[in-house]
């Protein structure tokens, strides 16, 4: 079983105009709305596989039932820890000029020493049947930097395998547990190393030396590059995966749906280079939605012949 942590999920609201008109009025063209956040992501690319997994966070308010109805409606099961505060809403507004989207992000709901409390609770209770932890994503207000490293601690005394996909002193104190799997993309791994990731030899070497950081052996370090791909450094060398080619039409939840098709591969007893292929088509099938949905079992296999993974220098 896949158990996924996300303390701060949300409500992704997408309002697509024309053209974005500063101080004055919009006429929406189309409007999307989903659950978001990188665990529930994760967590519905994996059950869609066909695998078994459990999300668990914080939820809080009216906004948290929209929540449990996309992932009951897509067989994750429910392990949220309820909380006084209102779960947030994000909002992004798109135009037709092919620019990024304007998003307004809210922090989310403040956190109470005894609501962490029963989150570390439930970790250790869900984590005892779970064969991966994977923690991901931004943190709401009064919760420290050091959130994933404790829960990873848990999570690995329960006997369960850690991975993370987090960026700055998240990232940097989640490394301190020394996770079996790590995730970031090219800017969040260039800001754990100190260093600007430029060139394809850069990241190899990134790659490199943050499985290092993390105990090396067995244990994986991929950077996921985009449309570019990825780069990954486990026990058994250094590979370079090239994506399918296909023209995405959101980003949004790729990433997250990677880990999904890497951890759901390795599950199937695939080495990790054969994991890397799942992930890379996974990710290029939620690359193929529209933002408000995540790639599909069958778009995933058709798009897996087109993943390519080499070992470096071959």
């Amino acid at each position: 079983m896949l158990l996924t942590v996300t303390l701060n999920p949300c409500v992704d609201y997408l309002l697509r105009v024309e053209t974005m008109a500063a101080n004055d009025t919009n006429r929406v063209k189309r409007q999307e709305k989903d659950a978001g956040g990188k665990g529930l992501n994760t967590s519905r690319v994996y059950a869609h596989l066909r695998g078994v997994t459990i999300a668990t966070g914080f939820l809080g308010g009216a906004t948290s039932s929209f929540i449990r109805h996309v992932m009951k409606e897509e067989n994750v099961l429910d392990g949220f820890v309820y909380v006084e505060g209102e779960t947030r809403t994000n909002f992004s507004v798109e135009d037709e000029s092919g620019n990024p989207p304007t998003t307004f992000n809210q922090r989310g709901p403040t956190i109470s020493p005894g609501e962490w409390l029963a989150l570390k609770e439930k970790v250790g209770m869900l984590a005892a049947k779970a064969e991966w932890v994977s923690f991901g994503g931004s943190l709401p207000p009064g919760v420290e930097t050091n959130a994933f490293y404790e829960l990873a601690l848990i999570a690995r005394e329960k006997g369960s395998k850690i991975v993370v996909d987090a960026d700055g002193a998240v990232l940097s104190e989640s490394l301190k547990a020394m996770p079996d799997f790590i995730k970031p993309n090219t800017p969040e791994a260039g800001r754990v190393l100190g260093r600007e990731l430029k060139t394809d030899d850069e990241v190899i070497q990134a790659s490199r030396d943050l499985h290092t950081m993390i105990g090396g052996g067995d244990r994986i370090a991929v950077i996921s590059r985009g449309a570019k791909g990825a780069v990954m450094t486990c026990g058994t060398g250094t590979y370079v995966g090239i994506s399918p080619n296909v023209k995405p039409l959101s980003t949004i939840g790729s990433g997250d749906s990677m880990i999904a098709g890497m951890l759901w591969a390795m599950g199937q007893g695939n080495p990790p280079a054969e994991a890397l292929q799942w992930g890379l088509a996974a990710g290029a099938a939620t690359a193929l939605t529209d933002g408000s949905a995540i790639g599909d079992k069958a778009t995933i296999e058709r798009l897996l012949p087109e993943a390519v993974v080499k070992p470096v220098g071959s």
